[in-house]
């Protein structure tokens, strides 16, 4: 590989442990976009990337990549809309939440809740996923003794959340880059 403004050499080698060419290159775009709009950051113990001065989350699913920065802790995640297993559904959900999950749409607004929420607060799922909270959608919840509010969209067949250590409603700014990969 020749040289790159944001790949090293050494980046080449902690891809080969994805086998799954598509997630390798999502895992090589993450990496970029951190190293063009972050340049210096760290992982915490759970594998959270910090910066000293913004927070920052990035997420991909199905060749969609999303990143997300702010002042205060922030995290995102994106998923493809597609077949949920039963099993899946049982072991990720609440009894409320198994009400409220009536198709595939539902289920992925509940694990997007989840997960952009531990990624907020900075652990990753390290509670019993059942026990994070992510009803009802769009607003503020309670996680560890902080506040969060969480922001739900759907678009072309993917779900996206961000949850943002806020009491209140935000706005969010969108902009689209394409980067190409073959």
């Amino acid at each position: 590989m020749k040289n790159s403004l944001y790949i090293y050499p050494e980046d080449i080698s902690l891809l080969d442990k994805y086998p799954v060419e598509n997630v390798k290159k999502e895992k090589l775009i993450s990496l970029i976009f951190k190293r063009k709009y972050i340049q210096e950051y760290s992982l915490n113990e759970h594998g959270k990337p910090l910066c000293k001065d913004k927070y920052f989350n990035i997420s991909h699913s199905k060749g969609r990549i999303v990143f997300v920065e702010d002042v205060v802790p922030i995290g995102i995640d994106i998923e493809k809309i597609r077949k949920a297993e039963m099993n899946l559904i049982q072991y990720v959900s609440s009894e409320q939440e198994r009400a409220y999950i009536q198709n595939e749409q539902n289920f992925y607004e509940v694990w997007t809740n989840k997960e952009a929420l531990v990624k907020a607060y900075g652990t990753g799922f390290i509670d019993r996923i059942k026990d994070v909270p992510s009803l009802p959608l769009n607003s503020t919840r309670e996680y560890k003794g902080n506040t969060y509010h969480n922001q739900t969209l759907i678009f072309d067949d993917y779900v996206l959340t961000i949850s943002r250590q806020a009491k209140e409603e935000f706005e969010m700014e969108m902009t689209k880059e394409e980067i190409g990969y073959v």
